[in-house]
């Protein structure tokens, strides 16, 4: 199908095959879901146990030349949202990081401009304790970013915090396509490259739930996946598109209810063909996109809406 990496959260057993590239993940950074996906980099313990956690996921593939390099994690809720967080943060159990963001906001006062600045102060501080332990352990391996859940909502400030610890500026974008505006942007202020972590088409003719863009059939799956990623990479900072996911979702649900018709194949390996032929028709037109010597597939999905 021509499809040449192996992307974010798959097989183990199959990465170590050495037969293709691949991507991982870090673990245990200390975020956690109470702070929004922030972590409390304040707290004593915090820098031993990010520099084990990062140890431990780098030692058995840092002379490994199938991997491309690590996330540093996924769709972190508090951006946009970084007001509401040091609301929460007071209001909850004493901790480290309620009393420096205590101090920081009797210094410097108490505004919603103090406040998002806290928590990108605090974010930035951990990317940094992230790169620094990753280049320590694997200096062979890029840092690949956050995959960030909406690249719209990361403001600029954030996105010149990002620029100095990521090696590749990492997002999902669930869209009909990438709007070039939001690349234009993001290339402008960055200058890295970008990575789209994650994005799909389903449909509900197979009993599964709407996925998180549909579109009116099995056929049209396949044009929408032709669209969006020669339309993504139409544009020079694009290099590279991860469809979400392999295989469709148990009708019954995963781990959080969700069961959508997202996959190449369905839950008993059959391949939907009119998708992964579409698969192969633009695997093989994708190096003439994105070097400008072949126009990118411009026909529209029928019925595409967002879920």
């Amino acid at each position: 199908w021509g499809l040449n990496t192996i992307a974010n959260w798959s097989s183990p057993e199959l990465m170590a095959l050495g037969r293709k590239a691949y991507l991982l993940t870090h673990k245990n950074l200390g975020t956690e879901g109470s702070l929004m996906g922030l972590a409390d980099v304040y707290a004593p313990s915090f820098d031993s146990t990010l520099v084990a956690s990062v140890k431990a996921t780098v030692e058995s593939h840092v002379d490994d030349p199938y991997l491309i390099g690590y996330f540093v994690g996924n769709e972190p809720s508090w951006v946009g949202q970084e007001t509401r967080l040091c609301q929460l943060i007071l209001d909850g159990k004493d901790r480290p990081v309620k009393e420096e963001l205590r101090r920081y906001l009797s210094r410097n006062g108490d505004t919603d401009a103090t406040r998002r600045d806290f928590i990108l102060r605090t974010f930035d501080i951990f990317l940094a304790k992230v790169s620094e332990a990753q280049k320590r352990f694997d200096p062979n391996h890029l840092n690949l970013g956050m995959r960030f859940g909406n690249p719209d909502s990361v403001r600029e400030d954030l996105l010149r915090i990002c620029a100095r610890h990521f090696e590749v500026f990492s997002f999902n974008c669930y869209a009909l396509r990438p709007q070039s505006s939001t690349l234009d942007r993001a290339l402008d202020i960055m200058d890295l490259p970008m990575l789209i972590g994650e994005f799909h088409f389903g449909t509900v003719d197979r009993g599964l739930g709407q996925s998180l863009w549909q579109v009116d059939s099995q056929y049209e799956r396949g044009v929408a996946y032709r669209y969006y990623a020669e339309q993504a990479f139409s544009h020079p900072g694009i290099v590279g598109t991860a469809y979400f996911q392999w295989c469709d979702q148990d009708v019954t649900g995963r781990f959080d209810g969700e069961n959508y018709n997202c996959g190449l194949v369905d839950v008993t390996d059959r391949p939907y063909p009119e998708l992964t032929e579409a698969v192969s028709e633009t695997s093989l037109r994708l190096y003439g996109v994105h070097a400008g010597t072949a126009e990118p597939f411009a026909q529209l999905p029928k019925g595409a809406t967002a879920n």
